[in-house]
């Protein structure tokens, strides 16, 4: 099987994935298990379309069979979330590799479901790393290069699930780490099809704050006008000052205990309800509701209100700059509602309104700018007469 692209972003909470366009999700979530685990663990086959709930793979590591529980079967376990809790080495964690893995054999299943014995060949492959994590490194290459090249090795591995059995080996051409945030002014200037977006002209002769927020920390990153890369390392700042999963699981342990047993599940009530911020928790015993949002509102609105200075302090412009904010990543999108709330207070509302932007879909803007790249690298070889293997 040939894959010419696939961009992941490894995210704490989910992976997001896309693969010669095909975009799908997979929650970060492995539980390693034994072998006896796994012989009980199916009566039957698994139904076509329950493919993702029921993810297990086995996989060699230092001549061991190792099986591995992944995705939504792993996230309803408790030890399968244990690095949303601390912040994690993407460079080192088997989470990263065994998520790929079981991304690869998702999308196989989708495209070569009568094959159970296969070598899938990917001409680039694209992934992401921190500000947190690059900023450890004695260089910001150096940490981006350790990540690209976990990727280059062959491996082989079985997809157990039943139904869906298949060894698979995973050969990658090219491999490449980019910085998340800075990575997403790509997805600003160009849509999916590579024409430039209009709106992109406003940042021409502008300072740009790319804002990007998710589970575990907050990473900020000044771009020079026109949305062009950083220049040096004080343009990219971290903070883990406040961690969303760490507020809300303090919130879960606080005051919500009796209705929610994990921190996922309590994020997942927020975002089902987050629309109409009403947070109504339906018993489902009595089947009685129960509102929240006198414990959940102030949590999320004190939360935004400290993101929104981090993001306003982090770096210093001079009188007359012109500057805009742009805030992504899955915890603004989530929070906009609160985010704009603050700034509007702060700022005024015109201010907010035309310097502080919250673009659609920001949440999927650091791997829709991934797959932009992902086009750009094979366009380029292409023009230089490398070809691309069908």
């Amino acid at each position: 099987m040939q894959i010419k692209r696939m961009v992941t972003d490894f995210g704490n909470s989910i992976g997001q994935h896309m693969i010669d366009g095909h975009y799908f999700e997979m929650p970060s979530s492995i539980k390693e298990i034994s072998v006896k685990d796994f012989d009980g663990m199916f009566a039957h086959n698994i139904p076509e379309d329950s493919l993702d709930e029921h993810l297990v793979i086995k996989l060699l590591v230092d001549s061991r069979e190792r099986y591995f529980m992944v995705g939504k079967r792993a996230q309803a376990e408790l030890l399968g979330n244990d690095h949303i809790y601390t912040l994690h080495d993407k460079t080192q964690s088997m989470i990263v590799l065994i998520t790929w893995l079981a991304s690869i054999a998702v999308y196989h299943v989708l495209k070569r479901p009568e094959i159970d014995q296969d070598t899938v060949y990917i001409d680039y492959f694209g992934t992401l790393l921190p500000i947190w994590l690059v900023k450890k490194a004695n260089s910001f290459k150096d940490k981006l290069e350790t990540m690209s090249h976990r990727f280059l090795a062959d491996v082989t591995y079985e997809l157990l699930t039943p139904g869906f059995n298949r060894t698979l080996t995973i050969n990658v051409n090219y491999a490449e780490c980019r910085i998340e945030g800075e990575n997403a002014r790509h997805a600003l200037k160009q849509d999916l099809e590579g024409n430039f977006k209009e709106d992109a002209k406003r940042y021409n002769d502008a300072y740009t704050v790319i804002d990007d927020i998710g589970g575990q920390s907050q990473d900020l990153v000044k771009l020079q006008h026109g949305l062009s890369g950083a220049q040096k390392a004080a343009d990219f700042v971290s903070s883990t000052d406040q961690s969303y999963l760490a507020v809300l699981e303090k919130l879960r342990t606080d005051k919500l205990m009796d209705y929610f047993k994990d921190v996922r599940s309590l994020e997942s009530f927020i975002i089902q309800h987050i629309e109409t911020r009403r947070f109504l928790y339906k018993d489902p015993v009595s089947h009685k509701d129960q509102d929240l949002s006198i414990f959940i509102e102030p949590v999320l609105h004190d939360f935004a209100a400290v993101a929104m200075l981090k993001s306003l302090q982090s770096f210093s412009f001079n009188q007359g700059d012109l500057v805009y904010y742009v805030h992504i990543g899955g915890v603004n999108q989530a929070l906009r509602f609160y985010m704009v709330t603050f700034l509007t207070k702060k700022l005024g509302e015109e201010v907010a309104n035309k310097y502080h932007i919250f673009p659609e879909d920001s949440r999927k803007l650091n791997i829709y700018a991934s797959e932009i790249v992902a086009k750009n690298y094979l366009k380029r070889r292409l023009e230089v007469g490398v070809g691309i293997a069908e």
